[in-house]
C-alpha cells in the first residue's frame, strides 16, 4: 500500500520497520561513541566483560535480555538512562 493511502498507525509502524532494518549500530555502541571510550575502557568502568559488551554490540547477544544490574552499570558509566540501552523490535515498538 502506498504511504500516501495510510493511516497514520500503519505509516509509523512502517516507517519504524524500515528504520530497524536500516539501523547501523546498537543502541549501546552509539551511545559508547557518544561519551568517547572503548570498549575496553566500557569494560573496565562498568565491570562487565569485554567480550560480553562485544557480544552486545554486535547483536549476538540480546542487551533485552541482559541482568538489570549490567544494565545499570552501563547506563551509569555511559550517563543515560538504563532503557536508552535496549532495542526496539518490531513487536516491541
Amino acid at each position: 500500500m502506498p504511504y500516501h493511502e495510510m493511516d497514520i498507525r500503519q505509516f509509523c509502524d512502517a516507517l519504524s520497520e524500515m528504520y530497524i532494518e536500516r539501523k547501523t549500530q546498537t543502541n549501546l555502541k552509539y551511545r559508547r561513541l557518544q561519551a568517547g571510550i572503548s570498549q575496553s575502557q566500557l569494560a573496565t568502568y562498568s565491570g562487565i566483560p569485554l567480550r560480553t559488551i562485544q557480544q552486545y554490540e554486535q547483536g549476538q547477544k540480546n542487551i533485552n535480555k541482559a541482568n538489570a544490574e549490567y544494565l545499570i552499570s552501563l547506563s551509569n558509566v555511559l550517563c543515560c538512562e538504563p532503557e536508552l540501552l535496549l532495542e526496539y523490535e518490531n513487536d516491541e515498538a
